[in-house]
């Protein structure tokens, strides 16, 4: 007869290291940079780059800065531009929305850049280009390690559309496709999405799958937009969601924001085109650039506002969305860049700021989400509009239909979520289970934690039974037969939101005892973080908080009403 057994050797300490370290470091805006080796990131001070919005930068495997770069110039690791590295002259192209970094499927020390232009010029050289920093070129060392350079045959070679014409577009992303170990780089422009294959057999170059965006505004010259993928989902009809987000036509700047459209499509890897399970129109909101959760739940959209929509339960009797901040400044482009990093964690830049925001709880839709613009202090320099994509990484099948044996040693990616293996799991080294996560382990030999093994999950079960593929469970494909999320339509109606959301106010500030709220709508919520982000023990009583316990400093407290959240800061003195 067989033995089945389960053995637990936990380990209950904080996760101390992490794969993927290519995107350990991040350089972005006024000099500003912080290396993300642990989940609480540290300042870089070295930083030679000015990039007003499209930014990039690449590490190796162990986390060393390879390079980084902007629109126009390619800095090496000594922070200094390569021999090769001058796109196009400094200062023409550094309004341009987004880049794409992707490492070469068939050569590991190369890595395409994708990099566009300013959509409301007609200067050729604002087109979608493609060049290749090669790592083993000696760059501008003579001795040592190389530090890389562009390669000059393939220096600005233009992107191509399927009818050979080279084309504008801000936006570009990467999706990895793990099947054969390679990507779809996706432009869109006009109404249609370009997907373009890179592998080891190259770039194809002029040769893009097409796919109609069926976009309510024509993405044309003069128009701006982003785009941005979520991570892969556990589904059989499509592999991730796309969004597209519209926020400004420089021949209209005064257009209603009835104008601003965000676009959410489900998009299938092994296609490469939109499918037709899934589609969000989200309207009355600028998006600068869009930014999806960890497990691809939520969407974060902002320009100047900030909201959070609930894509896993809204469907097209009822999208879920809340605000998660509203800014009652009257000034003018703004350009809000939001990021997710290696950790799941979401960062939002806030233009000109010497800090970097970070979103509360951004897998926990609800009232514990919440952001804090001032989550984390930059050693030099500041913030400006974009935010690094990060290098796009193989992901590994999240669906295990009866495999003979599984090693889990990264932090957990999915919310919900049963593992069933024929024999035997391990864990060991970085895995984590967070809070909030949903986790069963079934197998039909044995389950072995073993040291540095982290479970904080409120719900974690591990059980030996024969593995039965039927039973494995795909929660967010049972959810979409069962919900119908097609053709939803969200509209905000900001201007009625902001009114009643730009009258709350607290006082007096400074203050040395009870915090007050001024608020037309009854308060629902009322939390008090510290620059750091920790939140502060204190009581909501009606319209007051006693703070005399707190010691002095600067502090946000996000107050809640039906009408979504806003964010304030003040002084306890």
């Amino acid at each position: 007869m067989k033995n089945f057994y389960i053995t637990l050797l936990l380990s209950f300490f904080p996760m101390l290291a992490f794969s993927q370290g290519e995107n350990n470091n991040w350089y972005f805006g006024n000099h500003a940079a912080l290396n993300f080796q642990n989940p609480t990131p540290t300042g870089i001070t070295t930083s030679a780059m000015d990039a007003l919005e499209a930014c990039g930068s690449v590490s190796d495997s162990n986390g060393n800065l390879l390079f980084y770069m902007n629109g126009e110039r390619i800095w090496d690791r000594n922070n200094q531009v390569m021999p090769n590295g001058i796109l196009i002259p400094p200062y023409q192209n550094d309004t341009a929305e987004q880049l794409a970094i992707v490492k070469n499927p068939a050569n590991s020390k190369q890595y395409y850049v994708f990099t566009t232009g300013e959509n409301s010029s007609g200067n050729p050289n604002f087109r979608i280009n493609y060049s290749i920093v090669d790592m083993s070129l000696a760059g501008n060392g003579s001795t040592g390690s190389p530090l890389g350079d562009v390669i000059l045959s393939s220096k600005n070679t233009a992107v191509l559309d399927n009818l050979g014409n080279i084309f504008m577009s801000e936006a570009v992303t990467v999706i990895p496709n793990v099947a054969d170990n390679s990507f779809w780089v996706l432009i869109p422009n006009g109404n249609t999405l370009y997907s373009y294959k890179l592998s080891s057999t190259g770039f194809t170059n002029g040769n893009p799958v097409i796919s109609n965006l069926n976009f309510p505004v024509n993405l044309t010259s003069g128009r701006f937009y982003g785009i941005k993928a979520s991570p892969k989902l556990i589904s059989n009809n499509f592999s991730h969601y796309i969004c597209v987000s519209y926020w400004f036509n420089s021949q209209n700047a005064t257009a209603p924001d009835s104008s601003y459209t965000n676009m959410v499509y489900s998009f299938n890897v092994a296609t490469g085109q939109i499918t037709n399970d899934y589609s969000l129109q989200i309207n009355g909101l600028r998006g600068y650039v869009p930014e999806f959760n960890k497990s691809a739940t939520v969407l974060f959209l902002g320009y100047k506002h900030m909201y959070a929509v609930d894509l896993f339960n809204s469907t097209s009797s009822g999208v879920i969305s809340m605000q998660l901040y509203n800014d009652t400044s009257t000034s003018g482009f703004y350009g809000m860049g939001i990021q997710r990093n290696k950790f799941g964690d979401i960062y939002v830049s806030k233009p000109n700021s010497p800090f970097l925001g970070r979103v509360i709880n951004p897998d926990s839709y609800g009232s514990s989400m919440s952001v804090n613009l001032n989550a984390v202090g930059l050693m030099s320099g500041g913030t400006k509009y974009g935010l690094p994509q990060p290098l796009a990484m193989i992901e590994q099948d999240p669906y295990y239909p009866c495999i003979n044996n599984l090693t889990l040693d990264i932090e957990e990616p999915h919310a919900v979520f049963t593992y069933n293996v024929s024999n035997d799991i391990v864990t060991k080294d970085n895995y984590l289970i967070v809070p909030d996560y949903d986790i069963t382990m079934v197998a039909g030999n044995s389950i072995t934690l073993l040291p540095n093994t982290n479970i904080m999950a409120h719900n974690f079960l591990a059980r030996i039974a024969p593995c039965n593929p039927r039973n494995t469970n795909k929660p967010q494909d049972s959810a979409k037969n069962e919900l119908n999320q097609k053709g939803m339509v969200l509209e905000l109606d900001k201007e009625e939101r902001t009114s009643i959301i730009s009258g709350i106010n607290v006082f007096p500030n400074p203050v040395s005892d009870v915090l007050n709220i001024k608020s037309m709508s009854r308060i629902q919520k009322a939390d008090i973080y510290d620059i750091s982000g920790k939140k502060i023990n204190t009581v909501l009583n009606g319209n007051t908080i006693d703070i005399k316990h707190i010691p002095s400093g600067s502090y946000l407290i996000t107050i809640e009403t039906k009408e979504g959240k806003t964010t304030k800061k003040f002084i306890k003195k």
